[in-house]
């Protein structure tokens, strides 16, 4: 009957150990990320805004955007060719 304790004890204390160390992965996303968002959007705003109050703005930041996920593809595919090639 002790080993059955001390065997659910142990299992107590290693799932607390695992929950509080997703709670503090979760912690450090958030940290990281709300400050993120709020650099990019900065970024994104003063671009946007240096076309004016207009749509031209907000077209010309989806529009590069657009481009950069195109590079990214190409280079992705490119480098997936030349892997399969060796």
């Amino acid at each position: 009957m002790i080993a059955a304790i001390d065997v659910g004890k142990l299992f107590e204390l290693v799932w607390a150990a695992a929950l509080a160390g997703v709670a503090g992965n979760i912690a450090i996303a958030w940290i990281l990320t709300l400050p993120a968002a709020a650099i990019i959007g900065a970024v994104v705003y003063g671009i946007s805004s240096a076309f004016g109050s207009g749509a031209l703005g907000p077209l010309v930041v989806a529009l590069g955007l657009v481009g950069l996920l195109i590079a990214a593809f190409v280079r992705r595919f490119a480098q997936q060719r030349l892997a399969a090639a060796q």
